[in-house]
């Protein structure tokens, strides 16, 4: 910066503009997801007498229900925009627009499923997939850095900073059953056995949807400049983003079990699930351009 050879009790108030470009990568992401699903015997598209079973009209649909998605890093774009102010030689402020795209692109295996889905995931599936494409954010941040200047025209710094983030991620989903009825296990103690297994044999439950959440979170910064000339320095920015745990709102499929999302034939009791990860730390790394305003 153009104050970097200042000394340490100079004071120089002074606005300032720059832009950072650059990469992300995250650390795993684990997916958790529940709904309000109910058993398979209480879906009246499959067994046709799914009012007369005991517990499926009781209230606590869902209730113990879950499963996991297990995905690897995954890495992308950062772009940031930052006004700022310096209070002196030491000391700026300043307020940082930026975009991330991180893509994962991912497909596995859901996992750890409790409650109903226990014995769809472990027992019927023939395949249970879940899909992670890109993770998007816009994002806010107020931060405070404190700089080292010294006799050279290489200037350290670090900062700390508070961020919002709307984040949105591309989430994707597969259930299928096996083709073949006499590897469903569902409804064997219910009086249309057979006819349950045949519904439910080949049935997909499948959806794609953009989920999204607000959240409040901390910045960590790190990095160095080098002025070019008394307005304008370019340098290297390193920075850690934390925020609290990703919670969507309640969505559902485009099919549940090869049929509309819902239980009844009438269309009533939909559906939804909702999906969270407290797994939200990213790194960056951007190369930075700043303008100190004459």
């Amino acid at each position: 910066m153009a104050t970097a050879c200042l000394a340490a009790g100079d004071v120089y108030a002074q606005w300032y503009a720059g832009v950072a470009l650059g990469g992300n990568a995250s650390r795993d992401v684990i997916v958790e997801s529940r709904s309000n699903d109910r058993a398979s015997v209480c879906d009246e598209y499959v067994n046709p007498r799914a009012l007369t079973v005991p517990g499926c009209t009781a209230q606590d649909r869902g209730a113990g229900d879950g499963w996991l998605a297990p995905f690897d890093p995954g890495a992308g774009f950062s772009a940031e925009a930052e006004l700022g102010f310096r209070v002196s030689s030491r000391f700026r402020l300043a307020v940082v627009y930026g975009r991330n795209a991180t893509d994962f692109d991912q497909t596995v295996s859901s996992t750890d499923a409790t409650g109903a889905d226990f014995d769809k995931i472990s027992n019927e599936l023939s395949i249970g997939e879940e899909t992670l494409g890109d993770v998007t954010s816009d994002e806010v941040q107020i931060v405070a850095y404190r700089d080292w200047p010294n006799g050279t025209r290489w200037t350290p710094y670090a900062g700390f900073g508070v961020a919002a983030s709307r984040t949105r991620m591309d989430f994707s989903w597969v259930w299928a059953r096996s083709a073949d009825p006499a590897d469903i296990a569902t409804g064997l103690d219910q009086p249309k056995a057979d006819e349950i297994r045949r519904n439910l044999a080949g049935t997909v439950s499948v959806g794609r949807r953009k989920l999204s959440d607000a959240m409040i979170g901390y910045a960590l910064v790190a990095g160095i400049d080098r002025e070019l000339s008394e307005n304008v320095s370019v340098g290297l920015k390193a920075q850690w983003k934390r925020f609290e745990a990703f919670e969507s709102g309640a969505y559902e499929g485009d099919l549940l079990r090869s049929h509309p999302p819902n239980l009844r034939l009438d269309g009533s009791e939909a559906v939804s699930a909702w999906s969270r990860t407290g797994d939200t730390g990213r790194f960056s790394a951007l190369v930075t351009i700043r303008y100190a305003m004459p």
